[in-house]
């Protein structure tokens, strides 16, 4: 059904642009990939269900700051894309420990599938508030702390090349029934050969969450695999864990591109806002103390160990999660720096 309300659109209005095609495979009202399936551990798999170590240290994290911002006594935290709510669970956990920060603190979770909101509620077992879109927040003063895991990688991104002084943009046609890629040439563009991505949502998305900081203060979180400087063509397709044709199995299979960290970071510059990062998610996790997080839970399911010691590898491994994955604050005021990023 999917298909057929885009091939119509492409005959209506031409061909799709990259952006419009993930949009719509991906968010459609009624048929789109993140609204109608539950794909954690069928298609992929997050740090935080690799290991509970993960949303523990972002909970613990997440007190440290509190902390430094004096205790508040209301705080609001943010979630995009809370998958099982595996990450809030085990950041919840944690932060029970810490009385202030536990009766200071409303929770909001920006979820667009309602599979995974049912699921969300009986894993966090606490009281949220659910909103499809981070405009949706209600109008607040208090600080912000706001969690984007693998989040900004699923935002609908245009792709460009550049051949010959000639300026194409990568756009999706339908061939015989079937979806195909071709380039659609826009204007003349002086410069050297070459292709790169630009996600509009995502640059949108970051103005908002800076406008959010800016008046309220607080911290931003993104971790996400992609660049603060690189080009090229980073669109992928995950169809039942495995690779496959981004324009096949539409609206059954996750698509997601690179995050360009560096754009959202000289965004937030631009507004004085502080920036902390990107830097790799191994790194980032060792200096919250994985190591020892990671000894007191072998100390206290030994039959674990082995199991524990693995996943733990898997989340800071150079080949694994560790380098893949970055992670990027935005905070405010600037002067008050979160942990996390001693290189």
């Amino acid at each position: 059904m999917l298909e057929s309300l885009i091939f119509q659109e492409i005959q209506e209005k031409g061909p799709l642009s990259q952006s419009r095609f993930m949009e719509l495979a991906l968010q459609h009202q009624t048929y789109g990939y993140y609204r109608s399936h539950e794909a954690i551990s069928r298609d992929f798999t997050t740090a935080p269900e690799v290991n509970q170590i993960f949303g523990e240290l972002i909970g613990a994290w997440a007190i440290d700051y509190y902390m430094k911002l004096k205790s508040p006594t209301k705080i609001s935290l943010v979630e995009f894309g809370p998958g099982r709510g595996t990450l809030i669970a085990d950041f919840l956990r944690v932060a029970k420990a810490s009385s202030s920060f536990i009766s200071a603190l409303t929770l909001y979770l920006i979820e667009i599938n309602p599979i995974l909101e049912e699921i969300q509620s009986k894993t966090i077992h606490y009281p949220a508030v659910w909103l499809e879109r981070f405009a949706d927040l209600p109008f607040a003063t208090d600080p912000l702390i706001i969690i984007a895991n693998e989040f900004f990688d699923t935002l609908p991104t245009n792709c460009y090349i550049r051949r010959h002084n000639v300026l194409y943009e990568r756009c999706i046609k339908n061939e015989s029934g079937k979806f195909e890629f071709m380039l659609v040439p826009r204007h003349k563009s002086r410069g050297g050969d070459r292709i790169w991505e630009r996600s509009f949502v995502a640059e949108a998305l970051i103005e908002e969450i800076c406008s959010q900081l800016l008046k309220r203060t607080g911290v931003f979180i993104g971790i996400d695999y992609g660049y603060e400087k690189g080009e090229g063509d980073s669109l992928q397709a995950l169809y039942k864990g495995k690779i496959s044709d981004p324009v096949t199995y539409v609206g059954m299979s996750d698509l997601t591109c690179h995050v360009d960290f560096g754009t959202l970071k000289k965004t937030a510059l631009s507004k004085g806002l502080g920036v902390l990062g990107p830097i790799p998610q191994g790194l980032f996790l060792k200096n919250l103390g994985l190591d020892l997080r990671l000894q007191m839970l072998k100390h206290q399911n030994p039959s674990k160990k082995a199991q524990l010691e693995a996943s733990a590898q898997r989340l800071i491994h150079p080949q694994q999660m560790g380098s893949l994955f970055k992670v990027m604050i935005i905070f405010s005021p600037p002067s008050i720096k979160p942990e996390g990023f001693k290189i």
